[in-house]
């Protein structure tokens, strides 16, 4: 049997953080374990103690800005996929995002394509697993 990907999932919003479970859990049919960050920092302590095999950041916490966020993240976790996760993505995001390795953007509000953006990405880090 095939164990469950593991994914951080940092947001502070309750709403969206509510949302995105959901479309993992339903879509998901259990082959997603999420662990829920509700804070930047919280989300620091996740990662220093385990490995995710997915990382989903909202880029619009309070605490970091996004890029600072997605440095400390890569550093932290040099070989998970990040999925920044935000209402918009400005142009130097996405470079620094493209620097990082493989990755897609989610959209806040736009549950298919943040689905396909986890599927796919997932699915590469299992690909990556096999093969090393």
């Amino acid at each position: 049997m095939i164990s469950a990907a593991e994914v951080l999932f940092i947001e502070d919003d309750d709403l969206d953080r509510q949302l995105v479970l959901e479309v993992l859990a339903l879509r998901g049919r259990g082959s997603v374990h999420v662990t829920e960050a509700h804070s930047f920092h919280e989300g620091l302590v996740h990662l220093q103690s385990r490995r995710f095999d997915l990382i989903l950041l909202d880029t619009r916490l309070p605490e970091i800005s996004a890029l600072s966020a997605l440095r400390s993240v890569s550093e932290i976790a040099p070989d998970s996929p990040i999925l920044p996760h935000n209402p918009f993505i400005t142009t130097q995001l996405r470079q620094a995002a493209r620097l990082r390795g493989p990755f897609d953007v989610a959209v806040r509000g736009d549950l298919n394509p943040l689905w396909n953006a986890v599927n796919s990405l997932l699915a590469l880090e299992s690909g990556q697993r096999r093969s090393a």
